[in-house]
């Protein structure tokens, strides 16, 4: 049995002897796939190998992130799953997700593994075979027989060889990601990898992996580096598309857009209500509001009531809604929902409806991962012109920030830029990108910005969330290739053909 140091080291998902040799995140690594479970797409540009356990915490609260990952790359990741037994005389899961993986059930068997949260019995290995239709007596038998141990002593091996110490461990393309590290650090990667990829299949490699690794270290070999901050610069202004229709208050021509990132269940946002009325009551139509929806997971009721905020929203009363919520604040139960709804004059069998089939489910997750892809952590917070504002702030603060943002719009008009463009322009000079939707950020007609296809498909795969068939497939048009696929698959599971 492994040290009980190294045990505690795998359960925090950090590295085993601090000051010793690790990974660098910024180097390519030759990571093997073994005979591992393989989930995606074979020509994906983008291959993740995770080290990980069932029993493992962290890797149990990194699996949230993982989904919206994949969510804001639809059918670009491969996935490889590899095993670091916490306990090596612990291989129950492992092999459990192995023999499903025989019968064509891994990804259920390995999320229904992870909900489990820990440790299970053979009586809960059976009973989650039997719930995906599994044969028993096959299941049974390679359980029996330790089938499937040889398969992770191989998974430990190669991890030991490669200098993995710790769980979750990722290999992004071959470079590393160690723990549960938030959405952006594993973002970034990716749009550095895809990159990458693209470059690579210029050259028309035999196996695009095999190529981009090629050249990779063998083994953790460089001093451990520790990976950039992720906080957002309060002096840089970030690219804020105008979230999903309908969440705007305010004209297009407004000097200052304040886009809000916020959580109907958190007290915060519900402070911060009232100092976004009082703005918006003291600077009228040179304030544009917008609300964009960012549910924390730890907020049971929040995702409901984002939900039928865009419900509302789709019937054009969002605001009205919003302030139902805000001010019965704490009541989001399906019923109070209805009866904001009604409040605020909804149709509530359109309504109901659009609670009934969570229509606006995935949207909202798009919204959230979004917003966790540039760097947001917590709620509220804002983007004023595209410059962060984190936390709660009271009328004097909000009307101090507010006023230098309109002296520089006024600055900007005055030297003959129309009130329309003042927006759009921040935003051609801004960093990052909306992976929500990007044709939300508003372009300017002085600085053209032609959307990428990669961009005209993420705008396609937004409009199909929130069930707009129609604004798809405008956007649709010029889409093709392995972009169109891509979009065609999400919108096909909205239930929208493309065109």
């Amino acid at each position: 049995m492994r040290s009980l140091l190294v045990a505690l080291v795998l359960l925090a998902g950090t590295p085993a002897l601090a000051g010793k040799t690790g990974f660098d995140p910024k180097i390519v690594y030759k990571v093997p796939l073994g005979g591992a479970p393989v989930v995606g797409p074979v020509d994906a540009p983008i291959t993740i190998v995770a080290w990980s356990d069932y029993a493992c915490g962290y890797c149990n609260r990194v699996q949230g992130t993982l989904a919206r990952l994949e969510q804001l790359f639809p059918g670009q990741i491969r996935w490889v799953y590899r095993t670091l037994p916490l306990d090596e005389d612990y291989t129950l899961a492992a092999e459990a997700s192995l023999a499903a993986e025989a019968q064509g059930k891994f990804k259920p068997m390995h999320s229904r593994l992870y909900a489990l949260r820990g440790r299970i019995t053979r009586a809960e290995a059976e009973l989650v075979a039997r719930e995906l239709g599994l044969d028993m007596t096959r299941f049974r038998g390679d359980l029996d027989a330790g089938t499937y141990r040889k398969r992770i002593a191989a998974d430990v091996a190669d991890g030991e060889k490669l200098g993995v110490t710790g769980t979750p461990t990722f290999f992004i393309n071959g470079r590393p990601v160690i723990g549960s590290e938030p959405l952006k650090v594993f973002v970034d990667v990716v749009e550095e990898e895809l990159g990458r990829a693209d470059a690579m299949r210029h050259g028309k490699p035999a196996n695009l992996y095999d190529a981009l690794v090629a050249d990779g270290h063998a083994t953790a070999d460089t001093p451990e580096v520790e990976r950039d901050k992720t906080e957002l610069d309060p002096g840089t202004a970030y690219r804020m598309g105008l979230g999903l229709p309908g969440h705007q208050l305010g004209p297009d021509d407004a000097l200052v857009t304040i886009v809000e990132w916020s959580d109907f269940q958190c007290p915060y946002c519900q402070k911060e209500a009232p100092v976004l009325a009082h703005v918006r009551e003291k600077y009228g139509d040179q304030v544009r509001i917008v609300y964009r929806h960012m549910p924390m997971a730890f907020h049971r009721d929040a995702m409901l009531a984002a939900e039928a905020g865009a419900a509302a929203a789709a019937q054009g009363k969002f605001w009205p809604f919003h302030d139902q919520l805000w001010k019965n604040f704490g009541h989001l139960s399906r019923a109070d929902l209805e009866a904001a709804g009604k409040a605020a004059g909804l149709d509530m069998t359109t309504f109901r409806a659009a609670l009934d089939d969570r229509r606006y489910h995935d949207a909202i997750v798009a919204e959230a991962a979004a917003a966790e892809a540039v760097g947001v952590d917590g709620t509220p917070t804002l983007f004023i012109n595209g410059q962060p504002v984190v936390g709660s702030r009271d009328n004097a603060d909000m009307d101090q920030i507010v006023d230098a943002h309109l002296s520089n719009a006024r600055a900007m008009v005055a030297r003959g830029m129309a009130k329309r463009e003042v927006y759009p322009m921040y935003m051609s000079a801004a960093t990052g990108n909306d992976r929500a939707d990007p044709s939300a950020i508003p372009d300017t007609q002085q600085v053209h910005i032609q959307m990428r296809a990669d961009d005209r498909g993420r705008a396609v795969m937004a409009a199909c969330r929130r069930r707009d068939g129609a604004r798809a497939a405008n956007l649709a048009g010029q889409l093709e290739g392995d972009t169109r696929r891509r979009a065609a698959t999400v919108c096909a599971g909205e239930g929208i053909d493309l065109p």
